[in-house]
């Protein structure tokens, strides 16, 4: 599946600068910059509370920092936060699939809001998903009656759907078996060689190779 995809051509650089956010009267981190290129990872790391998933809201443009800036190709990504969006993908703590749909269902949803590369009447290459999920015998299945593990495949093949140069995702191996984290490993591989950028937090390691991987550890600079 992965080796058919052809290269992004809307890859661009995603930059912060000097990104600060106050919770509660304290700064939960301060003064985060960086610069990710295209076939780049950047990998947050820190202890709990050390505002890992309110810097990835920062990035989605979710949340607005109370200092700094977030560029998409030296452009903030409030001036054109409809273009930016087309070009991300994020999966979150919170799974965001729709429990009383059937997991086909979720899918073609998932493919109609968004920008996706394939046809909702494409059974072959939904088929082809499911079956990489591990769900390919439980496309009928109401979401509901899905395992947490199952949910977060079901949420991230979201990101297999959409022709997105930026993923950015939060603890993405949560609940996962050993194939299931095995299977995450090869999407990000790929999607990182075919040109793409990605933003992960993880408290494990991922088993990607040959691919540049920057580690901002935000525990320490908060």
């Amino acid at each position: 599946m992965f080796s058919s995809l052809p290269a992004y051509t809307r890859s661009k650089a995603l930059s912060a600068k000097k990104l600060s956010v106050e919770k509660q009267d304290r700064w939960l981190f301060k003064n985060i910059s960086f610069e990710l290129q295209p076939k780049e990872v950047l990998h947050l790391e820190g202890e709990n509370g050390s505002g890992k998933t309110t810097l990835l809201r920062v990035l989605c443009g979710l949340t607005m920092a109370d200092e700094g800036e977030v560029y998409w190709d030296d452009v903030a990504i409030q001036k054109q936060a409809y273009d930016y969006h087309l070009q991300l993908s994020y999966v979150g703590h919170s799974d965001g699939i729709k429990q009383d749909l059937t997991v086909l269902e979720n899918l073609r949803v998932a493919m109609v809001l968004s920008r996706s590369i394939y046809k909702v009447s494409d059974k072959k290459i939904l088929g082809e998903i499911l079956k990489n999920i591990g769900l390919e015998n439980k496309e009928n299945t109401l979401a509901f009656h899905l395992s947490a593990g199952q949910r977060r495949r079901l949420a991230f093949a979201r990101c297999l759907l959409n022709d997105s140069a930026l993923w950015i995702l939060d603890e993405p191996l949560t609940a996962l078996d050993t194939k299931g984290v095995a299977f995450i490993e090869q999407a990000i591989q790929a999607h990182i060689e075919r040109g793409g950028l990605a933003v992960i937090t993880s408290h494990q390691s991922l088993d990607i190779r040959n691919v540049r991987c920057t580690r901002l550890n935000l525990s320490a600079v908060a």
